[in-house]
C-alpha cells in the first residue's frame, strides 16, 4: 500500500510519472481508470503526497510505456522513496527533481561561493563554466539551454523570491573570457533590479563556515517541508531532515548579515565592470 512522502525521492518520481503520462497524452483520470485507481491517487503519487508501491509504479510504467534502464531506476526510487535524504551521483538524475522544487517554492535561497548562481546566469556564461567542467560543446550547449530555460520562475506570475549570496571571488574570478564575464556582470545589475531578487555579495575579506563546503541551495514552500540541495563534483545531495534544514536556516541568517547589502552589492558590481572595461 502507498505511504505518506513528500521526500526527496517522492517528488522526483511523481515529476517523471507525471512527465511519462503527459508523453502519452493520458489525463490523470484516463490513467486511473487503466489502472483502477482513483485521480486522487495519481495526483497525489505525481506531487509526492503519496507514494506508490513498487507493484503500483510497475504497473504505472507498463501502461505508460516506460520500460529498460528507465523502468529500472523509477522503480528503485519507488522502493527507497520513504529516505528523507538523496545523494545521486550525477547531478542529471536530480535534474528534473530541482527543476520541480524551483517551479513550485515560494523561496529559493541560493549560497554561491564561487560562481553566478544558476538562476541569474546568461547562456553563454552557463555554456563556458560547463565546458570548464569537462562536459563536451554540444553537451554544454544543451544544458546550458536548459538552465536558462529554469530562470522562468523569476518572471512568472507570482514570481518567486530569490535571495542569492554570491562570494565576491566569483564576481572577480571565471574561467570564462573577459567579454563572456562582463555581459554576465552587466546582466547581475539588470536582474538585481527585480523586486523578488536579493543579490549580496559576500566579501573576500569576511570567511564563513557556511560558504566552506560549497553551494547549496534551501527552497522553501507554502505547504510543505523545505529542501535542501548541495551540489558536489559530480554529483548532488537533496536533504530534508528537519535538524539539518534548521541549521542551514540559521546559516541563511548569518550569512545575509555578513554579506554586503543589495545597494553595496550593486555598487561593487558596477566597479568590478568598470575595472575590466578599463582592463580590456
Amino acid at each position: 500500500m502507498a505511504s505518506s512522502a513528500d521526500t526527496p525521492r517522492a517528488r522526483a518520481l511523481g515529476v517523471e510519472l507525471r512527465q511519462a503520462r503527459e508523453r502519452r497524452g493520458y489525463s490523470t483520470r484516463k490513467l486511473a481508470e487503466m489502472i483502477e485507481r482513483s485521480s486522487s491517487h495519481i495526483s497525489r503519487w505525481e506531487n509526492g503526497k503519496l507514494i506508490p508501491s513498487e507493484a503500483d509504479t510497475a504497473t504505472v510504467l507498463a501502461v505508460l510505456g516506460v520500460n529498460g534502464a528507465d523502468r529500472d531506476r523509477l522503480l528503485e526510487l519507488a522502493r527507497d522513496a520513504l529516505d528523507p535524504n538523496w545523494v545521486a551521483p550525477g547531478i542529471d538524475k536530480q535534474l528534473a527533481a530541482l527543476t520541480e522544487y524551483e517551479r513550485t517554492a515560494q523561496t529559493i535561497i541560493n549560497i554561491e561561493p564561487l560562481m553566478i548562481p544558476g538562476l541569474l546566469q546568461t547562456y553563454d556564461y552557463a555554456r563556458h563554466i560547463m565546458v570548464a567542467y569537462g562536459q563536451t560543446r554540444g553537451e554544454a550547449e544543451q544544458r546550458a539551454t536548459l538552465r536558462i530555460g529554469r530562470q522562468h520562475v523569476l518572471t512568472d506570475t507570482p514570481p518567486k523570491q530569490l535571495v542569492a549570496i554570491v562570494g565576491e571571488y566569483a564576481l572577480r574570478y571565471s574561467v570564462c573570457p573577459d567579454d563572456v564575464m562582463l555581459e554576465q556582470l552587466r546582466h547581475l545589475l539588470k536582474i538585481s533590479e527585480l523586486d523578488n531578487v536579493a543579490l549580496q555579495v559576500l566579501p573576500m575579506g569576511r570567511p564563513a563556515a557556511a560558504v566552506l563546503s560549497g553551494p547549496w541551495a534551501l527552497l522553501e514552500f507554502s505547504r510543505t517541508k523545505p529542501v535542501l540541495h548541495l551540489e558536489h563534483f559530480g554529483s548532488s545531495a537533496t536533504i530534508t531532515d528537519a535538524k539539518t534544514l534548521k541549521s542551514y536556516r540559521g546559516a541563511v541568517d548569518t550569512l545575509r548579515g555578513l554579506a554586503m547589502s543589495p545597494e553595496e552589492t550593486t555598487a561593487l558590481i558596477a566597479d568590478v565592470i568598470r575595472s575590466k572595461e578599463t582592463a580590456s
